[in-house]
């Protein structure tokens, strides 16, 4: 009798899987197993019944990796307990093998056709095939048997080949189990970003690296110490990814303020951040001193004032004359503090003192001066000499307007959300006060009441402020940002500490009042006040 080889490989179409998960392919594997099932096995035209053992043998390759994606199975079965009476030669067989899954769901792999005798001590012996099999999407780390439910075959006879007469099917009804399994490929892990060194000048590069990014272009931008507001305009980058690292430079703007920000990296939809620390070069003697007072006659005791100096070390602090040459009787010694600064007084006991100079070493290298005038020294032979002295005291700050009332705009209730608006009463600011410092007017306002129960919350009230300088004001004052008042104030106008500050200012804004739609009527009424710091 003719018997198929069952090492014959023949390939079929992609078999669909049915049910809600499936199998996984990915990285080169095999999962393979063995099982030997009861099968009973019944045909209804033929009457070719028949129960016992058949043995299953099924490869998967590979058995891990991402999905979806596409797997390859090879089956080879072994001979099947169907029997008949009488022998059958040369019948035609069409094999269908049925697993379910253990995450639910069935799959159907349909061998080609082949043909075999089948006889009272003979049974099909299908002869091996493989298929592609096609993946869906599945969880990472999702294990995935197939177990055995049913094995059929179609049936054609040698005089009608192409017409299918009976189909014999055989229900596994003991010994079964996991014929081949497949595991989804864990995630991938995050991607990691480093920036080398943490502290770069404006204009300077960093260098990045990174592992486990996805393949793409990168783009780099610049953000706050938060992560908000990032901004890629200040910062150029040159950034590549190769198998999954990331790796190039990234140039901080020239521009860009000191400060401490996040160097952010995107690629695709995986993005990281980095610390980083902007900070322009220190200069190379930070040293410098402060006098009070800076002339005076011999015998004047001199408050001596420094910083930028090194921590905890020790200062001599001396009056020195045009030529350099210290008063060393008159030398002091100070010790700067954890900050670097440090105090000290010395007395100036030589007419022709014309500074006075601290340092940290004998060479003066780590050292700073400031000017001293002594007064009432003897003028040469035929000149005269007259001091001169004055003072000149700073002013104050204060604000003040010409009107304290302000009249909104009526409105009349139609069920929609309306504004009462109208403008702020100028406020002027005057800064005499000379000096570095600048000042912040701010307002604060209540809520709006009608006398009888009626109110709209504070927060409802909001102005768009402007400021206009006085010319020859030196001070760069900035308005305030659009928005809601509120109970607890907002910022109207205000100018930053400067070299030199000063002048007077004209702060306005544009008032709107939301009023809600079923709004009790009445006359209400609020107080905004104004302060300045």
């Amino acid at each position: 009798m003719f018997k198929p080889s069952r090492k014959v490989t023949a390939s079929f179409g992609v078999a669909m899987i049915a049910g809600t998960a499936g199998l996984v392919a990915g990285a080169p594997a095999a999962s393979a197993a063995s099982v030997n099932p009861d099968l009973t096995c019944t045909e209804p035209i033929l009457h070719w019944n028949k129960s016992g053992k058949q043995t299953f043998d099924v490869t998967l390759t590979p058995d891990t990796g991402s999905a979806p994606g596409t797997v390859q199975a090879k089956i080879d079965a072994g001979q099947n307990p169907l029997r008949t009476d009488t022998v059958f030669e040369n019948i035609g067989f069409v094999g269908q093998y049925t697993f379910t899954l253990s995450t639910g769901g069935e799959v159907t792999l349909t061998a080609p056709k082949f043909v075999a005798n089948i006889g009272p001590t003979q049974g099909i012996d299908p002869p091996e095939f493989t298929a592609d099999l096609a993946i869906p999407q599945a969880a990472p780390g999702t294990r995935i048997d197939l177990t055995l439910k049913t094995f059929a075959v179609d049936v054609y006879l040698p005089t009608n080949p192409n017409g299918k007469i009976t189909t014999a099917t055989c229900a596994v009804t003991g010994n079964n189990g996991v014929v081949a399994s497949y595991k989804v490929a864990d995630a991938p892990a995050d991607p990691t970003l480093t920036t080398t060194p943490g502290q770069v000048k404006p204009g300077g590069s960093l260098t990045v690296a990174g592992a486990n990014w996805p393949a793409g272009t990168p783009s780099v931008t610049l953000c706050d110490a938060s992560g908000n507001a990032c901004d890629p305009g200040k910062v150029t980058g040159a950034l590549t990814v190769t198998d999954g690292a990331l790796a190039g430079t990234a140039t901080i703007g020239a521009t860009v303020a000191d400060g401490s920000y996040q160097l952010k990296v995107t690629v695709g939809d995986k993005s990281k951040t980095s610390n980083v620390t902007v900070k322009a070069d220190v200069p190379s003697n930070p040293r410098k001193l402060t006098l009070n007072p800076t002339h005076g006659p011999v015998g004047t005791k001199v408050t001596v004032n420094g910083e930028g100096y090194t921590p905890n070390a020790a200062v001599n602090v001396v009056p020195t004359n045009a030529a350099h040459q210290p008063d060393v009787p008159g030398m002091v010694t100070a010790t700067a503090g954890a900050d670097g600064k440090f105090t000290a007084e010395v007395t100036v006991t030589k007419a022709d003192t014309t500074l006075i100079a601290a340092s940290e070493d004998t060479t003066g290298t780590l050292s700073a001066a400031a000017p001293f005038t002594v007064d009432g020294g003897n003028p040469p032979v035929g000149t005269l000499k007259q001091d001169l002295t004055g003072s000149i005291a700073g002013g104050g700050l204060t604000i003040s307007q010409e009107n304290g009332g302000i009249k909104l705009s009526d409105v009349t209730l139609n069920g929609t959300q309306q504004n009462m608006t109208g403008a702020l009463n100028t406020v002027t600011v005057k800064d005499y006060r000379g000096g570095a410092t600048g000042w912040t007017l701010t307002g604060a306002v209540t809520d709006f009441t009608n006398g009888s129960g009626g109110t709209i919350p504070a927060d409802k009230f909001s102005w768009t402020p402007k400021i206009t300088p006085g010319e020859g004001s030196p001070s760069q004052a900035v308005a305030g940002s659009a928005g809601p008042i509120g109970t607890t104030g907002a910022t109207l106008a205000s100018a930053p500490n400067a070299a030199v500050t000063g002048g007077t200012f004209a702060a306005d804004a544009g008032l709107s009042l939301a009023v809600p739609a079923y709004q009790a009527p009445g006359n209400y009424s609020a107080t905004l006040t104004l302060s300045i710091s």
